[in-house]
């Protein structure tokens, strides 16, 4: 969907290039974000949902990143140590923990020499970061409050969306960091309608399935993109809220850990063990290895972070408040007779 994928992917193969595994992992990711920051921007205000956001991304990431850089770059390049911290490559990977992408450090080549790619999936932050801006954006100018002005929001995402998938001269003209925008945001958009106009919505997990599966017939017929933004965010929701995943069993939330860190896992494992032919073996090594690193950074980094969202939100809360007042005294004092004749 927003790039070219290996054909060996069965799903980028039926949909004739449209979608991949990993796309279909991250657009799923953005819808249920949608649904679920949506609330805490409306309930809690904007500098609560500001704090909460940036304690929930930027903590684990840059723990994540430094990792990366200082531990997993120096024990995997084949240069020496001198010549790894003088690289550049190494302070131009740092940009990770802004959510600027940058998937190399100085000497991680594999046996071909070809750079490797050390965390593929951090580019998808950026995209989650400039859509919960966004957010906050159509919150300060009151389209959440009113349904009339976010529909309108959701049709012109949409249409924007559509038009980028089947107009191609027109997309040729577009920023390609705006389109990838596009195209992750119109599934975080319909998360939110669909918190937004949940007392509308009949969450039906019939209409679910018959969704996804004529959303799925048509894939191979390039209709992908008309229906996917509108099927998918709910039929994830639909099973979200289902009887389905309510009792299981994790106190934990270790997900961003995992999504986080399980390509690092990936390429240390690869890279020491060598086992790019065992698949099966390498994916539950992975998996274990990354679910135990995942509880540990929920445990030590994101956890203790989290219990300080609220004491800070109501200390931004409370300078925001003392501001205000000398604002009001700036602008009367602009709009005064007296100051209005004396040079600026």
């Amino acid at each position: 969907m927003l790039a070219t994928h290996d054909l060996r992917d069965p799903l980028f193969v039926f949909s004739h290039g449209f979608l991949h595994f990993g796309i279909l992992a991250v657009i799923v990711f953005f819808a249920i974000s949608g649904f679920l920051v949506t609330p805490g921007l409306q309930r809690g205000g904007l500098v609560a949902y500001g704090v909460n956001r940036t304690i929930r991304i930027f903590p684990a990431l840059f723990t994540v990143v430094l990792a990366s850089a200082f531990v997993l770059g120096p024990a995997l390049t084949k240069l020496s140590w001198r010549r790894y911290i003088a690289d550049p490559e190494l302070y131009r990977y740092l940009k990770n923990a802004l959510t600027l992408t940058s998937n190399y450090l100085p000497g991680l080549t594999g046996d071909d020499g070809m750079p490797i790619v050390v965390n593929g999936a951090l580019w998808t932050l950026h995209f989650e970061v400039l859509s919960y801006i966004a957010l906050a954006v159509l919150s300060v100018v009151g389209a959440l409050r009113s349904r009339k002005a976010f529909a309108v929001v959701i049709a012109v995402t949409y249409s924007i969306y559509l038009m980028i998938a089947f107009a191609h001269p027109f997309a040729s003209h577009l920023p390609s960091r705006f389109v990838t925008f596009i195209g992750l945001f119109v599934y975080f958009a319909a998360g939110s309608a669909l918190l937004i106009f949940r007392d509308r919505v009949p969450y039906s997990a019939a209409l679910a399935v018959t969704g996804m599966a004529l959303t799925i017939a048509t894939l191979p017929f390039g209709l992908g993109p008309v229906l996917l933004p509108i099927c998918l965010p709910y039929a994830v929701v639909v099973l979200g809220l289902g009887p389905w995943l309510g009792h299981v069993p994790i106190k934990q939330d270790v997900s961003y850990g995992i999504y986080l860190i399980h390509t690092p896992v990936l390429v240390l494992l690869i890279s020491v063990l060598g086992l790019p032919a065992q698949w099966a073996l390498l994916a539950v090594m992975t998996l274990i290895a990354t679910t135990l690193l995942a509880y540990l950074s929920r445990v030590l980094v994101e956890d203790p972070t989290l219990r300080y969202k609220k004491s800070i939100s109501e200390w931004i809360n409370a300078r925001l408040a003392f501001m205000k007042p000398l604002e009001r005294r700036a602008l009367k004092s602009e709009r005064s007779p007296v100051s209005a004749g004396k040079p600026r």
